[in-house]
């Protein structure tokens, strides 16, 4: 029997070319699914939320539901989530997220985020004013203020999804895992996912609104995300900054 040197290096077996080729194809697949269901989604939300059983039969009773939490930390991170889509706090999110991306030498990426925050919030105002959905009344969920403005689809979890979600994405892919990132995904994630149930909790939009608004979002992280690995190869040095841990390639 032959004797294994203790020195001697251990590596994992490296995946064959159709290995490769094959799990690639399922990932494009999984991919494509989401992103197909995300724009029936919020195709089919904008197409229907004015139908008044959809806050009879869903809307109103999720809502009461979320507004029936009584768990003094959790109630109070659901009053204050909503703060971060706020005037100042919305412009001093921007700036600190551009700030840190350009001080970690992505300069290219912190200037698409800025772009794309900022266009994902034109778009989805526009959506409101085509849908022309109203907020959500006090005889159905209690308000924690009155806003003048369509409902359909949340402003607010647009912000949040499009900055936050795609800084996650650009994170994920950039910076080597370690527990400071992993933190920082975190922190960057928990602002998505709070989001939604923090304008519900404060009755200032219908879940529907919510859940369109993941879905736009979503498809708009995404498509920030191509385009950002489409055009990194494209720019001078300068712009693409630091270099990525991987080679990532767009996957359209």
């Amino acid at each position: 029997m032959n004797r294994v040197t203790a020195n001697a290096p251990v590596t994992a077996p490296k995946e064959s070319a159709p290995e490769q080729a094959r799990r690639g194809r399922l990932l494009a697949g999984v991919y494509a699914t989401v992103v197909v269901a995300a724009t029936a989604g919020f195709v089919g939300l904008a197409i229907f939320v004015r139908e008044e059983d959809v806050i009879t039969g869903f809307d109103a009773p999720v809502a009461q539901a979320i507004q029936s939490v009584n768990a003094p930390v959790l109630s109070w991170i659901l009053l204050h989530v909503s703060d971060l889509g706020w005037a100042p706090l919305d412009i001093v999110c921007v700036v600190l997220i551009a700030g840190a991306l350009a001080a970690l030498r992505l300069r290219l990426e912190a200037v698409v985020v800025v772009v794309s925050t900022l266009l994902a919030g034109g778009f989805g105002s526009l959506t409101k004013d085509v849908v022309q959905r109203a907020r959500p009344t006090a005889s159905f969920v209690h308000l924690a203020g009155h806003l003048a403005d369509f409902s359909f689809p949340s402003g607010h979890v647009i912000f949040a999804t499009v900055l936050f979600g795609t800084t996650f994405g650009i994170v994920w892919i950039v910076w080597s895992s370690s527990v400071l990132r992993n933190v920082v995904l975190v922190l960057l994630a928990s602002v998505v996912v709070l989001m939604g149930p923090s304008r519900i909790y404060m009755g200032e939009h219908w879940p529907s609104d919510v859940i369109g608004a993941y879905c736009l979002g979503g498809l708009w992280v995404a498509g920030t995300l191509e385009f950002v690995l489409a055009l990194r190869p494209r720019v001078r040095p300068w712009w693409q900054g630091r270099e990525f841990r991987r080679r990532w390639k767009p996957l359209v």
